[in-house]
């Protein structure tokens, strides 16, 4: 699309680069939600708990499998445009064993650290059982779950995004039969869930494995000599997607600690719960950024600055609408939501007053995502990375030991909208800021808000 299209045609534009992302997005917040849904009905509240205790665990996974994966395939895609398929080959054979690798040791070092990450959580009885259950298996699943996120990136380098888009339908379907089956029919409790993950992962690193075997033109498995300059270069291409993981697995632990601490296991349960729906709106964020991110990046070569700005506009706008419609649901039916997950009354109650004050979220979150990922596009890294630190870290850490110490569990509902609040004036105050440096350099000829 050239920036004529996308001046003439914005909202076309934002949705055609933004809906594919999305669908993906939303694809793996379904999993998640699917687990919760078993979990919830069909073993309790205490394992909800136990697995939302060791999402820090995840998250470092996550920033194993971007940082590698978005590094790896960044330098693979230039030597495909330079036609060095071969270099190609190899660039993505030194990636999986390099992801490979990584993994196996961190699940061996996490296997050795189970008991002191759960003396410090505070974490007894059925929760320490059901934490370790889940946690024993997934630490063979988390590693296929990086060779996948890894493989999936360097299918959508070889332009068949289709294949992936697939795999995750199917990836989808499948969970939810092996959590029905495993949990509800065989009984076997969060150790079905675990299973059923990990046979998923399997299934999916298998498929992306053929397609390199048999369909690929572009690159496939190759022998290699280690080349240290393009470890390099991976590790600092994707390192800014490693500490956002990095980010969310600290803020996720102090945010365990504290429930832990204050309210217990029925606080660390509808948390959980109630994350599942800001999760699943923070995917919806962050698929319409990636979809800018490439549009702004077009008109910002083309040094069309007014025409970024009205996409980033635009783009807030349709989020602010999208929150608004979460925010009104999850407060009118927030218990009934609760309810899906078969929690008692109290950890329902919990939830139903938690969306009476993550309704603000829902309104600021998507005006932060995006202003961050379009000020990575304008490559005002510095910008992007002031608002990334104050809502993933800074301000979220200070007020998650803060606000629970003075109001309870009021506190730690209070934490992540504040937070949003608080980025967002810092956000408007960036964006007027580059808006008067761009009209001081006579790009802007109009008002764009």
């Amino acid at each position: 699309m050239n920036i004529e299209n996308i001046r003439k045609n914005k909202l076309a534009a934002i949705l055609q680069f933004s809906i594919p992302s999305i669908l993906a997005m939303l694809l793996t917040t379904l999993i998640t939600i699917t687990d919760g849904y078993f979990t919830g009905n069909y073993v309790g509240e205490e394992a909800l708990a136990a697995i939302n205790l060791g999402l820090p665990i995840l998250y470092f996974y996550l920033g194993v499998g971007l940082c590698v994966g978005v590094g790896g395939y960044v330098i693979c895609g230039r030597l495909l445009g330079a036609k060095e398929r071969q270099k190609a080959s190899e660039v993505f054979s030194q990636s999986m064993v390099m992801a490979t690798i990584i993994c196996v040791i961190t699940s061996f070092v996490v296997y050795l650290l189970f008991t002191p990450i759960l003396r410090i959580l505070r974490a007894d009885g059925g929760l320490t059982l059901y934490f370790t259950q889940y946690y024993r298996v997934m630490l063979f699943n988390y590693p296929l779950m990086v060779i996948g996120t890894t493989l999936g990136m360097f299918i959508r380098v070889d332009g068949k995004p289709q294949v992936c888009m697939l795999v995750s339908i199917g990836s989808c379907i499948v969970n939810a039969v092996l959590d029905y089956v495993l949990m509800a029919v065989f009984d076997m409790g969060i150790l079905g869930s675990a299973y059923a993950s990990f046979m998923v992962q399997i299934i999916s690193v298998v498929l992306q494995l053929l397609y390199f075997a048999r369909i690929s033109t572009e690159i496939r498995m190759a022998c290699y000599q280690f080349d240290f300059a393009v470890f390099k270069e991976t590790i600092l291409n994707g390192s800014s997607e490693f500490i956002g993981e990095m980010a969310s697995a600290v803020s996720m632990f102090a945010f365990n600690y504290v429930l832990m601490k204050y309210v217990g296991t029925e606080g660390v349960a509808a948390f959980t719960i109630l994350g599942f729906a800001v999760y699943g709106f923070s995917m919806i964020s962050i698929g319409f950024g990636q979809g800018l991110t490439v549009l702004v990046s077009i008109c910002w070569g083309a040094k069309e600055q007014k025409t970024a700005m009205e996409l980033r506009i635009m783009t807030n706008r349709i989020l602010f609408v999208i929150g608004a419609v979460f925010a009104t649901f999850f407060i009118l039916l927030g218990r009934s939501y609760a309810g899906m997950f078969g929690c008692s009354n109290n950890v329902a109650d919990m939830v139903s007053a938690g969306f009476r004050f993550f309704a603000v979220t829902f309104l600021f979150m998507g005006y932060d995502v995006i202003n961050s990922m379009y000020f990575t596009s304008c490559g005002d890294a510095k910008s992007s990375a002031l608002i990334s630190s104050l809502r993933g870290l800074v301000l979220l850490l200070i007020f998650t030991f803060v606000f629970p110490a003075i109001w309870g569990m009021t506190g730690v509902w209070m934490t992540t909208p504040a937070t949003e609040t608080l980025t967002a004036v810092v956000s408007a105050w960036l964006i007027r800021r580059q808006k008067r440096m761009i009209e001081s350099r006579g790009f802007l000829d109009g008002k764009t808000g």
